[in-house]
């Protein structure tokens, strides 16, 4: 209901400005509370942004350290790949180097009129 139409029918009575000024007090304070309830509503809002923003924060460091872990797993299995063929490549390597000296051993004796002893069961 609007001051006007409280007001109408109120004008008659001696008590109308005394009546008026309560209305119009009242009326002040709905204002005032609805304003602090609007500015409530406000702060409540920006707490959520703010708690929002802050999960997201700590999501993304701990994504970052997940990454970082993972990146970690990773280099040290390619690290141990590495190493396994390191070693293939090098026992390969001695192979050939064996399979030559014995050749070379072999054609030494050869020229003396001698070879390796190889038992045939």
């Amino acid at each position: 209901m609007s001051l006007q139409s409280i007001s109408r029918y109120e004008q008659g009575t001696q008590k109308s400005a005394h009546l008026r000024q309560a209305f119009q007090m009242q009326a002040d304070r709905i204002k005032n509370d609805e304003m602090m309830a609007e500015r409530n509503n406000l702060v409540k809002l920006e707490n959520i942004v703010s708690q929002r923003a802050l999960w997201n924060e700590s999501l993304e460091q701990s994504s970052w350290t997940k990454r970082i872990k993972e990146e970690d797993k990773k280099i040290k299995e390619e690290l141990r790949m590495a190493a396994k063929a390191s070693l293939a490549v090098r026992r390969v390597a001695l192979q050939n180097l064996l399979a030559k000296e014995i050749a070379q051993y072999g054609a030494e004796l050869e020229i003396q009129g001698k070879t390796f002893f190889k038992q045939r069961i």
